[in-house]
């Protein structure tokens, strides 16, 4: 009896080793899974926080889009007035730097010269006065042609892109000199026959073609 009773202590003895070591090792995982899941906790925060950053940078610039888009719009829909009061053909063309004043050349200029016509100081000086009502903007003022060579007035100009660049200086000289603008406002360029935006095949497209326009810029729109 007495040696049953002392296997029988043996085993509870063994039996209470193995349920401390259970216990042990069960207090261990459940500190480590404490310690994954605070872990995983930590990250989840880092992840939630650099996300209501990343929205909030994404909201800026969405607002900054949107911004400049009406900016566009409220610039387009005075471009449409201006060329609507100088009539004679002028338009407002979308481009990727923005919309621009189109004259014609018929509005202008003479058939391959410079000079400008009465019509033509007329157009400027209601370009002018745009310009004078909105002092923070600049302006560019673009010669364009079409393909075929100069003939008549060769005499005065070497090429096509002579001639754009003449009209276009023909231009900025009315606006300093009898618009007041300050040159520092402007700036010119003449491509020639190199940005066509019809066919130089036929008649039609190359009128579209021989044009002068005028790209304005406000800080806020650039």
């Amino acid at each position: 009896m007495k040696r049953n009773m002392g296997r029988f202590g043996l085993v509870i003895l063994a039996l209470s080793v193995i349920l401390v070591q259970g216990c042990a090792e069960l207090e261990k995982l459940n500190n480590r899974q404490a310690i994954t899941i605070r872990d995983q906790m930590t990250d989840l925060e880092k992840m939630r926080i650099e996300l209501d950053a990343a929205n909030k940078v994404n909201k800026v610039y969405e607002d900054r889009a949107k911004s400049d888009e009406d900016v566009k719009e409220r610039l387009r829909a005075e471009l449409e007035r201006l060329a609507s009061s100088i009539g004679g053909g002028a338009v407002v063309r979308d481009t990727a730097e923005g919309p621009m004043v189109q004259l014609p050349e018929t509005i202008l200029f003479d058939s391959g010269l410079a000079k400008l016509k009465t019509k033509g100081e007329v157009a400027l000086e209601k370009i002018a006065k745009h310009l004078m009502s909105h002092p923070s903007a600049s302006v560019r003022v673009d010669g364009h042609t079409d393909n075929d060579p100069i003939v008549k007035s060769k005499y005065l100009w070497e090429s096509n892109h002579h001639l754009s660049a003449g009209r276009a200086l023909s231009v900025l000289h009315y606006l300093v000199n009898k618009g007041h603008i300050e040159k520092n406002r402007i700036h010119i360029a003449g491509y020639g026959p190199n940005r066509p935006i019809a066919s130089n095949k036929n008649k039609a497209g190359k009128m579209q073609n021989r044009r002068v326009e005028f790209l304005i810029l406000s800080p806020e729109s650039s």
